[in-house]
């Protein structure tokens, strides 16, 4: 008999985490998975420190026991440079902007712990890439 993920028995998990097969094995390997945009110039240096942002989110998601459950990764250029830095946190979708270290313990605590976004933090624009222009100091230019 051939076996297929939908003929394996379900055991089910806690809320909001995918059933989980009687192998053990699923389909969604963390329960979030957090992106800082550490690429080129501007969210990594110029537009804040992404660099120390990743870093701090990496130390508190562990120092907060979440090592098994909460990836977090260094990511590309998230096409939305002079907002930055910026991130975001999957499987909610939910994009931060401007963030700062000091802003990564409310991250943690609000939402990767308590499943809150943090509202101050949280970036709405439209779909696509949204840069912004620069002027001559390189600074982002607002609409």
């Amino acid at each position: 008999m051939k076996v297929s993920a939908t003929t394996l028995p379900r055991a089910k998990t806690t809320k909001g985490q995918e059933d989980i097969a009687s192998d053990g094995l699923t389909g969604q390997i963390w329960e979030k998975h957090v992106f800082v945009c550490t690429s080129g110039d501007w969210c990594a240096t110029v537009d804040g420190d992404g660099l120390g942002v990743h870093g701090r989110l990496k130390k508190l998601v562990g120092e907060a026991g979440l090592k098994d459950r909460v990836r977090v990764n260094h990511s590309g250029c998230l096409d939305q440079c002079g907002y930055g830095p910026m991130m975001v946190v999957y499987p909610e979708g939910v994009w931060y902007h401007g963030v700062q270290p000091e802003d990564v313990n409310e991250i943690v605590r609000e939402h990767l712990v308590g499943g809150q976004p943090v509202a101050r933090l949280v970036y709405r624009n439209k779909p696509g890439k949204n840069k912004l222009p620069r002027d001559d100091q390189k600074r982002p230019i607002k609409e």
